[in-house]
């Protein structure tokens, strides 16, 4: 069985308290080079959404309850069709896109309202003007497209895209918190790994403690060895400053 480690508390929390600065000096590194990154680095990405509602009669001129049910369990297909390779392709061509299918798809995101027939679609863009483009003629597209596949009587488009004016992502202030308080708990996991790792010798009880033997005497060191003065080449020139005092002599 491996030996066990005995951790006081009280200790560990004296310890980081000695070193807060140190703390300190790392969560504001940390914070201040996620700021930099996410505000300087990382490109900005404006959203614009748009909404549809689902159109689906049973019985002609009159909307019930059973097509309210209908088309809210239909929903879900009505939102992988909004993201169907046809619409994606459609979209890129008519507004001449130079990316790739999946990389619209990965810009586009399809959110269903709670017990509702609206689904909200949202498209990421570097240009916010670019970001409303695509988002109205993904929204006339999916539309056409979900009437053609499902054989509905029609989707309405509730509203088109806005032109954002703020940035969505990335969120700087989120990004600097985070960094901040990651500077701070590595901090504190190094200082605390650094002490647990560290089984030198300090005072009389480690020597009872690790090595289990009782101590007979203490040699009390002087001032000037405990303030470090006792190394070796500190010694060495106080030993040759007396030697030439001697000559003198």
């Amino acid at each position: 069985m491996g030996e066990e480690i005995e951790i006081d508390l009280g200790l560990l929390f004296r310890i980081l308290l000695g070193k807060i600065w140190l703390i300190i000096i790392s969560g504001l590194i940390c914070g201040l080079s996620a700021f930099i990154v996410s505000n300087y680095i990382l490109p900005e990405k404006f959203e614009s959404t748009a909404q549809l509602y689902i159109i689906n009669r049973q019985n002609e001129g009159v909307t019930t309850y059973t097509d309210i049910q209908t088309s809210t369990q239909l929903v879900k297909d009505y939102k992988v069709l909004v993201i169907s390779r046809p619409v994606v392709e459609q979209v890129i061509s008519n507004l001449n896109l130079s990316v790739t299918t999946q990389e619209l798809i990965k810009a586009v995101n399809v959110e269903i309202a709670s017990d509702s027939r609206v689904l909200a679609i949202s498209v990421k863009n570097n240009d916010p003007y670019v970001a409303k483009q695509i988002v109205d003629n993904l929204a006339d597209v999916s539309s056409e497209r979900i009437c053609d596949v499902m054989q509905i009587d029609g989707v309405n488009i509730i509203e088109y895209g806005n032109i954002p004016t703020k940035q969505s992502s990335p969120d700087v202030l989120k990004i600097t918190i985070l960094g901040a308080a990651l500077g701070l708990f590595a901090a504190c996991a190094v200082i605390v790994v650094v002490h647990i790792l560290d089984d030198s010798i300090k005072t009389a009880d480690d020597i009872e403690h690790f090595l289990e033997i009782s101590t007979l005497a203490l040699i009390p060191l002087s001032e000037a060895e405990y303030d470090g003065e006792g190394s070796d080449k500190k010694r060495k020139k106080r030993l040759s400053e007396r030697r030439k005092k001697c000559r003198k002599l």
